[in-house]
């Protein structure tokens, strides 16, 4: 695993996070932080300089630098994939990280830009692709394959032999039963229980729970 220090693609708040995990878990140096000239609007974050994304390779060029691309899932995962593809058109190695934090199978290989945040559950057998971010507390049962450009949000659980196709966002305390195939760029909303397979480009969405017209002041029970 490389150790080099490294440029982080983005400056907002997921940027912020992945400077934690990647300098205090992982223990690599950020160097810059480098977004498109037509959006930076700080010459600093963290204590780090920002840097045009567009010259990135002349200040820190990719034969010493690793870069990481801190994007979150716009454009389901579109916009992250399309950042990466520059970056390694740039020439950059893109690093990876696995936080010690999380339980994971011994045969497990974490691909470039492919994040693993604290408390996920990694079972034997199970296979995760380049580009995907998986953050804190998820289940993903034996033999799953989670295909490249896809974001895990916290406390899912992705029961044993599922596939999750590529560029697909799983929400927050989703659930999908054993065995399920989900399509390219796949959307399953927050709480949403999948309990049959779904096309590219399906969305499953739960049920919302409603506000009800009184206020808490005035419940009997709860």
């Amino acid at each position: 695993m490389s150790t080099r220090d490294l440029v982080i693609f983005g400056a907002g708040q997921i940027a912020e996070v992945m400077h934690y995990y990647l300098t205090v878990e992982g223990g690599r140096k950020v160097v810059a932080f480098a977004v498109d000239r037509a959006y930076r609007t700080a010459d600093a974050v963290l204590g780090v300089e920002v840097v045009d994304f567009e010259d990135v390779e002349r200040r820190y060029p990719p034969a010493k630098y690793d870069m990481f691309v801190a994007v979150s899932f716009k454009q389901v995962n579109k916009l992250r994939m399309q950042k990466v593809a520059e970056a390694e058109a740039k020439g950059y190695a893109l690093a990876s990280h696995v936080s010690p934090r999380a339980a994971v199978w011994n045969g497990f290989v974490a691909q470039p830009n492919t994040i693993i945040m604290e408390h996920n559950v990694i079972q034997p057998f199970v296979t995760v692709g380049r580009n995907v971010t998986m953050w804190s507390g998820n289940h993903i049962g034996h033999h799953t394959r989670i295909d490249d450009h896809c974001f895990i949000a916290s406390q899912a659980v992705i029961s044993g032999a599922c596939h999750v196709g590529a560029g697909s966002f799983i929400g927050v305390n989703a659930t999908l039963r054993d065995g399920i195939t989900l399509g390219v760029h796949s959307v399953v909303g927050a709480g949403a229980l999948v309990l049959a397979d779904g096309p590219d480009e399906g969305v499953f969405v739960g049920t919302a729970a409603e506000l009800k017209k009184i206020p808490s002041s005035r419940l009997r029970s709860i």
